[in-house]
């Protein structure tokens, strides 16, 4: 097997996220992978907005990330468009398990994938670094 650009000493393709390697997402540049407490791991002190009893939750990984996303959106909301990652429904299922009151509010959008697309409200006070 003959080395090329798209191949490592080994002959795998390319390995997008190891050492200097990262990938561009359209209209987002330089996209990478957090690490350690970059990704937010940590304690989350929820105040849901409709008057119920506060509570703590600990987040971590895309969950983390997912809802450091929402509480910088604010009231606006934000959408997998706007704010790139692979499986947003699956972080909003496991917040919304947690007891995070996320609202999803349905949009359509037009071109040439003419549809429908969510946006993911976040319907509560956040404070990260809550006593748990």
């Amino acid at each position: 097997m003959s080395g090329g650009q798209n191949e490592t000493p080994r002959g795998w393709g390319a390995d997008t996220g190891r050492g200097n390697r990262y990938a561009n997402a359209a209209g987002n540049l330089n996209l990478t992978q957090a690490t350690g407490n970059a990704k937010g791991v940590g304690l989350y002190r929820i105040t849901p907005s409709d008057g119920s009893e506060p509570f703590t939750i600990e987040a971590k990984g895309r969950e983390a990330w997912a809802l450091n996303r929402l509480m910088v959106a604010g009231r606006k909301g934000c959408t997998p468009i706007e704010q790139p990652a692979p499986r947003w429904s699956a972080y909003v299922h496991r917040l919304r398990e947690l007891g995070v009151p996320i609202e999803t509010i349905w949009e359509s959008h037009g071109g040439p994938y003419a549809g429908k697309h969510g946006r993911y409200v976040l319907r509560a006070d956040v404070q990260k670094g809550g006593a748990a």
